[in-house]
């Protein structure tokens, strides 16, 4: 006898942030601070395939509560952790946040590079 279908729509208003199992039991995911897994998630809110994350320290600060420096520190470990990339950097007098990448998306019809697949803790 087959299962009954489930009748329950996955329907959330304002969408929802979907995340690869692969990488959420990867070791680098496992090693990111509880902010940089904060900050990676409020970065992919502003996901689109056709255009680069801005997302900038600033910005940062206000959604965080934290200082500059610690959200400095928060997209430095991102970038070597390997879950975001640099795309443009950021224009203090045009008002322009860094724009970056997120590995683990397609980025302009090109597929993921999943840079995170390659960290490894050092010794």
């Amino acid at each position: 006898m087959a299962k009954p279908k489930c009748k329950l729509r996955f329907k959330e208003p304002g969408g929802v942030i979907v995340q690869p199992i692969l990488m959420l039991d990867s070791l680098a995911y496992q090693h990111l601070s509880a902010k940089a897994v904060k900050l990676l998630s409020l970065m992919q809110r502003h996901w689109r395939q056709d255009k680069a994350v801005d997302y900038g320290i600033t910005q940062t600060t206000r959604a965080m509560k934290c200082s500059r420096s610690t959200a400095s520190a928060l997209f430095t470990e991102l970038m070597e952790f390997g879950f975001i990339a640099m795309v443009n950097e950021a224009d203090f007098y045009a008002n322009r946040a860094r724009s970056w990448r997120l590995t683990y998306r397609p980025f302009f019809n090109q597929e993921p590079t999943h840079e995170w697949k390659n960290w490894a803790p050092k010794n």
